[in-house]
């Protein structure tokens, strides 16, 4: 795929929206996949989104998952950016500390509406949450995409 200004679906594009997004970045979210219809992102660490008891707090859980849909949608629209209609997880496991990662596909990529499953893993591999979600897809520069 090609990497320009105007391809969102190119791993290195994606890699640097998600980098250069100030909530994603402080919570350590990084690209480590991309496919067409398919992203896989991660948080190495996971201390830094500890709730009491030592367990990941659901809503770093439910941002990582929400930012691997969307980066999957990025990769079969040709829209300015899309956002999140609908989103939700079920928890299956606690997570702990140590690296989690979650992978996303879409399910069906319409031109206005894109849907995604995703599933989230602990360091040990163990499916700890499955999500759903749906994507609006923006075809206007109300909210474009960084062109850095």
């Amino acid at each position: 795929m090609a990497d320009d200004k105007n391809d969102f679906s190119g791993y290195a594009r994606l890699a640097s929206i998600i980098r250069g997004d100030p909530f994603l970045s402080h919570l350590g979210v990084e690209v480590t996949e991309v496919e067409k219809g398919y992203a896989k992102l991660r948080i190495k660490e996971a201390d830094h989104v500890l709730r009491h008891g030592g367990i990941v707090n659901g809503g770093a859980i439910t941002t990582l998952m929400d930012a691997a849909g969307g980066t999957a949608t990025a990769t079969v629209n040709s829209g300015k950016n899309q956002v999140t209609i609908e989103l939700k997880v079920n928890f299956l496991e606690a997570v702990r500390k140590g690296e989690m990662t979650c992978e996303a596909r879409v399910i069906r990529g319409g031109r206005n509406i894109v849907v995604c499953e995703m599933d989230l893993f602990d360091r040990d591999g163990r499916t700890c949450a499955k999500g759903i979600g749906t994507w609006m897809i923006l075809y206007e520069d109300r909210f474009p995409f960084p062109q850095n």
